[in-house]
């Protein structure tokens, strides 16, 4: 896939990219049980306090332009303001773009400590250009491996770990169906309330406190 395709926000073409990644999991011949289990790698991942009031999912992808920029550069307001005052809870939801997304997705999952998801997902965006724009994207999401201790050959284990591949598409799915995703960064606010796009943080405030108003109307 191209640079422009990479780095841009685009409507999800959801028949072609599970065709095209249902390939890859059929034609694939590694198989695996893995000693950390489905369920343990597919766990929530948050940020914030479960007792916050407002509970906000992100739908993003590893590989997408847009996401990249809210996490660099409206994230951090919003973690200072909203998150780590214990008033809003943002929850990572995993939706891959391509093949190349859900790796790095994969990767992400496979961090062996507490926070590596958090920690590897703010690593990937920031590093984006990087890695999603090389030549070589696996050499250097495997560089990006090294940082959290991973060799090798765990990174080759992980990049061809089709079982947690799947359950990450899988996942995607069913949370497009129920909140009907189709591009990326989306946030659902309280389960009802929909803020799409890579909004500055002002206005991305603006669109919280107003699905926060008709959430109490």
């Amino acid at each position: 896939m191209s640079k422009k395709v990479w780095g841009k926000n685009m409507f999800l073409n959801r028949r072609n990219f599970l065709l095209g990644i249902g390939a890859f999991f059929l034609f694939s011949k590694k198989s695996f049980s893995n000693q950390t289990s489905l369920k343990e790698l597919m766990r929530k991942q948050f940020l914030g306090s479960n007792n916050a009031p407002i509970k906000i999912k992100e739908f993003f992808s590893l590989t997408c332009g847009h996401c990249s920029n809210f996490h660099i550069k409206t994230l951090p307001q919003l973690q200072k303001k909203y998150i780590d005052t214990g008033k809003v809870q943002l929850e990572f939801i995993d939706y891959p773009l391509d093949r190349l997304a859900v790796i790095a997705a994969t990767l992400a999952r496979s961090i062996p400590t507490k926070d590596g998801y958090v920690e590897a997902v703010s690593i990937l965006l920031k590093k984006q250009k990087q890695w999603a724009y090389s030549k070589n994207p696996l050499n250097e999401l495997q560089s990006i491996a090294k940082l959290f201790g991973i060799s090798s050959k765990k990174f080759n284990d992980i990049s061809q770990n089709i079982p947690l591949m799947q359950e990450i598409v899988s996942k995607m799915e069913k949370e497009s169906k129920n909140f009907d995703i189709n591009s990326t960064p989306t946030f659902i606010v309280n389960d009802k309330y929909k803020i799409s796009g890579a909004l500055s943080f002002k206005d991305f405030e603006k669109e919280l406190l107003k699905s926060i108003n008709a959430n109490k109307s």
